[in-house]
């Protein structure tokens, strides 16, 4: 008996150390496509076998390293060229970047990328930022051209790359972020015991108004600025507990110092990293993310928005698409600590209005951020380029008789 082929198209996805975090893209979209995902972190090996999806440790240096680039280059071309995809889909800065050649190298047929923000290389104007900035742009502006589609995780980082010439018009989509599973992150799983649980467990009590930020905690993304406003706080009702829940990042070019880090621990209840987000969402009261950086669309707001918790954030691009001011949260402008600390300061004293938000940002979550809305957008575009390029290699066959006639 003959074996059964698989028609599914091929998609090979490239990510980063946390490339783990499309686990539930690529299992929403398994009954469609087929998958092998490459990281570069090979512990997270054993996540991606559990759940049986291919996995291939590939080398990424997170510094500019021009050798150790190449190295990344040839690594990947070395497994397309062997995997055969039909579709390279790569996350994150530098492999957007790699993955884009190594791919057009490798001929393979359908090449995208998601750029998940502009980060730190667009949140600061310092000489070794400007310096990094430009060869990344002259890096991303070359990926760009040899792929068939850029997608952008909010609006004002594709308007940027437009305007500058980095992306090209035509070749460019918008999806807001990666997408939130909203029946995992649901407010309705938790009862009234699975809150009290979490709050007991961190000394939290059970009448506190609970203010909570998740995040890595650097300076981009706003730690500095939770410590701050929980101190001011904190003096003007007693009742508030802050939340820090994340670990630090010594690698990160914008990481704390120690001194920082201890101003944090003081003026919060710092957990370091959690695996149990939304039962520590589900105990809180309000959530907040002071961040400058540019990111896609925070994943902690996402999830945040999904649990029903009213949002205080900034007007940063990314985060202003999870929160619209003044109907599931509150934005303010970049930096401007006082506004901040007055949003954070309104909701802890309105119990009606932390519910109006609320409700607001479970609806907004299920509508435009859940995973399913995001892995259709994707999958529909891929499905339209492949579909592209099969009709211009069958147009291009049948010119070929013709050709060859004329040429006698």
């Amino acid at each position: 008996m003959a074996t059964k082929i698989d028609q599914r198209p091929l998609v090979a996805l490239i990510g980063g150390p946390d490339v783990d975090a499309r686990i539930p893209l690529v299992e929403e979209l398994k009954g469609r496509f087929r998958f092998v995902v490459h990281g570069s972190d090979p512990l997270k090996a054993n996540r991606f076998a559990q759940r049986g999806i291919a996995f291939r440790a590939y080398p990424l240096s997170r510094r500019v390293a021009p050798i150790a680039d190449l190295r990344t280059v040839m690594a990947l071309r070395a497994s397309f060229q062997s995997e055969r995809p039909d579709v390279v889909h790569a996350f994150d800065t530098k492999p957007c970047v790699f993955a884009a050649l190594a791919a057009r190298a490798a001929g393979v047929p359908v090449v995208t990328s998601t750029i998940t923000g502009l980060g730190s290389l667009y949140s600061s104007n310092s000489a070794k930022t400007r310096i990094v900035r430009m060869v990344y742009e002259r890096m991303q502006r070359m990926a760009c051209r040899r792929s068939d589609l850029t997608v952008f995780q909010n609006h004002d980082d594709e308007r940027q790359l437009l305007a500058s010439g980095i992306a090209q018009r035509g070749k460019t989509m918008v999806v807001l972020g990666s997408g939130v599973d909203t029946n995992a992150f649901d407010p309705q799983s938790f009862t009234k015991a699975d809150r009290n649980r979490v709050r007991t467990e961190l000394g939290i009590a059970e009448d506190a108004i609970v203010v909570t930020m998740v995040s890595r905690m650097t300076r981009t993304k706003g730690a500095l600025e939770f410590a701050a406003i929980a101190r001011e706080c904190s003096q003007q009702d007693a009742r508030t507990r802050f939340l820090a829940v994340g670990g630090e990042d010594r690698d990160s070019i914008d990481c704390l110092t120690r001194e920082e880090l201890a101003s944090l621990r003081a003026a919060t209840t710092w957990t370091g990293a959690r695996d149990d987000v939304a039962a520590i969402l589900a105990a809180s009261d309000v959530f907040v993310l002071p961040s400058v950086c540019r990111e896609g669309i925070p994943r902690s707001l996402l999830e945040a928005a999904a649990m029903g918790l009213p949002l205080v954030t900034t007007d940063s691009p990314g985060c202003n698409e999870a929160c619209s001011n003044g109907h599931n949260g509150l934005v303010a402008k970049i930096g401007d600590l006082p506004s901040l600390t007055h949003a954070v300061s309104l909701l802890i004293g309105d119990p009606e209005l932390r519910a109006r938000y609320g409700a607001a940002s479970r609806k907004l979550a299920r509508e435009r951020f859940d995973l399913r809305v995001i892995a259709d957008q994707l999958a529909s575009a891929w499905t339209r380029l492949l579909d592209a390029t099969r009709s211009r290699h069958s147009a291009a066959t049948a010119a070929k008789p013709a050709s060859n006639i004329l040429s006698r």
